[in-house]
């Protein structure tokens, strides 16, 4: 399995997110069953060229569409979700929010809410300036992670 990441030249970019997973098969099949991602790339340990081990323990990136990556830890406590952490969400441009949410459930995922809302796919309009209209879903992954799936029917315009 190869690790391949490129990025415009002198660009910076998000190379990946990192969850800890109290299951970390479980969180393998989410992504890889529920959202299209790819197994791309495993380890067991990272150290310097002078032999410090820095970290030691299984690590896997898994690859969505050629230049994104959730890289997984076994770890964390269940039950812990995303609100008890600095990171609030993971979100996915998807081609079809409906399919990937059904998807995403078959292969471990939870429906999530936000106040009166189940978290079902939902058609809404940012009111910026343009408005952009979207079509949004939550999940909970299998690890407490919040996925939202991200279908947008407009663009963002960056000003």
């Amino acid at each position: 399995m190869a690790l391949t990441y490129t990025r415009p030249p002198g660009a910076t970019t998000l190379m990946h997110v990192a969850v800890m997973c109290p299951d970390i098969e479980a969180s393998l099949r989410f992504y890889q069953e529920g959202l299209g991602f790819t197994r791309r790339y495993e380890f067991t340990e990272s150290a310097t060229r002078e032999g410090r081990t820095v970290y030691q323990g299984r690590g896997i990136y898994v690859e969505l569409a050629g230049h994104a990556y959730v890289e997984l830890f076994p770890g964390g406590r269940p039950g812990v979700t995303s609100e008890d952490g600095p990171l609030a969400h993971i979100a996915l441009i998807v081609p079809d929010v409906d399919e990937a949410y059904r998807s995403s459930l078959r292969a471990g995922g939870q429906p999530h809410g936000l106040g009166d809302w189940t978290g079902e796919p939902m058609s809404l309009t940012l009111n910026g300036s343009p408005e952009v209209d979207v079509r949004v879903a939550f999940v909970r992954g299998p690890a407490g992670e919040l996925v939202e799936l991200y279908e947008q029917h407009s663009p963002i315009v960056a000003r």
